[in-house]
């Protein structure tokens, strides 16, 4: 994946998180000393390139290589962001995030699209549109 399209990505996925919570949201690229570091330890090879979101106000962040196979569109990448810091989001302010309005207590999904609905799959809110008032 081109890594314009990996920016692009976290970027619809932060401003879900900061329209929706209010919480500040970092988007960063580029490998770190730190990064180099855990490669060597561990023995990785270290990331061809490296597209960061990290959430301070929930202690969460994810990192991850958009040249490594998988993500094939900025909303596939959102997607694989929000699988892994959705959890976090989740215990930090102790209630579903982002809350599903067709059913009580539940979150929505992250898809391919966009936030989904399990309980009702034709609600479907596009990555960058969450806690907008048209929607």
């Amino acid at each position: 994946m081109d890594i314009d399209d990996a920016v692009r990505g976290a970027r619809l996925l932060a401003s879900d998180i900061e329209t929706s919570l209010g919480f500040a949201v970092h988007v960063e690229t580029g490998t770190s000393d730190k990064w180099r570091r855990f490669a060597e330890r561990t023995g990785r090879p270290e990331p061809k390139a490296l597209v960061r979101i990290a959430v301070p106000d929930a202690g969460t962040a994810a990192a991850l290589d958009p040249t490594e196979p998988g993500s094939a569109t900025a909303e596939e990448f959102a997607m694989e962001l929000a699988l892994i810091l959705q959890d976090d989001i989740q215990i930090h302010i102790r209630e579903p995030w982002p809350k599903d309005p067709t059913t009580s207590g539940r979150s929505l999904e992250p898809t391919e699209r966009g936030w989904q609905s399990l309980a009702g799959k034709a609600y479907l809110v596009r990555y960058g549109h969450l806690g907008h008032s048209a929607d």
